[in-house]
């Protein structure tokens, strides 16, 4: 009994070793991978796929374009995430709002999109959405807002209203979950060493460097492409530039082709 129990012993303390060492050896890779392709070792890598409703996947069908443009195994991928999404987090209503399909699948969508290119998806930054059916009274600053996140109350909040102008309206470069969504995704990109999160950082420091020149600031500024919100801070500027980004990537490219490239590297996503 007592070999039989130095056996397991051994046997527990050697997959122990190997476990650890997988950990290393991967994180080694995904240095490696980020320091000659910019990005993760690995993004999509799922050994039993989840799946949405066949009432949330017709949405998808109907109302999201860029799952259309999915291959058939991205589509397996999002439906995936969006599935892994709609567990994780709770969806909150308020004054009247009743929480559907439609609100479901459109949020969780919209989130997947962005993240699409990033491993470690399902953040710990927030574990709540918030939704009023149009812009609401802030008990802090006495303004009404359309959206925010907020940190501290680990919550995306969201004038669903203004969310859905957002999404239906393609080409006005204002999309609420996107520009949200995206604060959540730069905060803890900043703060976090995931491979994800280390090449989000590589690339943003990049995006920064380019942008504080003073001539492409002007340059910027002139141009009148980018709405003169994204210039209030730092963090304004890259959810707006990320709205640009998916609402009008032809114009974007066409206009910043640096720019418009180190953003694809920052999300690892491809137009």
């Amino acid at each position: 009994m007592s070999e039989i129990f130095l056996i397991v012993i051994l046997l527990s303390a050697f997959a122990v070793v190997v476990f650890l060492f997988g950990l290393t050896f991967f994180g080694f890779l995904d240095d490696v991978s980020i320091y000659f392709f910019h990005k993760p070792f690995y993004i999509h890598f799922y050994l039993r796929p989840k799946d949405i409703s066949p009432e949330q996947e017709n949405i998808l069908v109907q109302r999201f374009k860029f799952y259309n443009t999915l291959s058939d195994r991205h589509k397996v991928y999002f439906r995936h995430r969006m599935a892994c999404f709609i567990r994780k987090y709770e969806y909150i209503p308020r004054d009247g709002v009743v929480i559907n399909e439609e609100i479901v699948t459109l949020i969780a969508a919209t989130y997947v999109m962005l993240t699409f290119g990033i491993r470690h998806y399902l953040l710990e930054s927030f574990d709540k959405i918030i939704i009023y059916p149009e812009p609401y009274l802030s008990t802090q600053s006495q303004e009404y807002y359309k959206g925010e996140f907020n940190p501290r109350m680990k919550a995306v909040v969201f004038s669903w209203k203004d969310f859905v102008e957002g999404h239906e309206t393609t080409h006005d470069n204002l999309n609420l979950g996107i520009h949200e969504f995206s604060h959540v995704v730069h905060l803890h990109s900043l703060k976090n060493n995931d491979g994800s999160s280390l090449a989000f950082r590589k690339h943003h420091a990049r995006l920064v460097k380019e942008v504080n020149h003073p001539a492409n600031r002007q340059r910027l500024i002139d141009s009148d492409y980018f709405r003169i919100y994204a210039y209030t801070n730092h963090f304004e500027f890259i959810s707006v530039i990320i709205e640009h980004y998916f609402e009008t990537p032809q114009e974007f490219k066409s206009k910043f082709p640096q720019l418009f490239h180190n953003v694809s590297l920052m999300l690892n996503h491809k137009h």
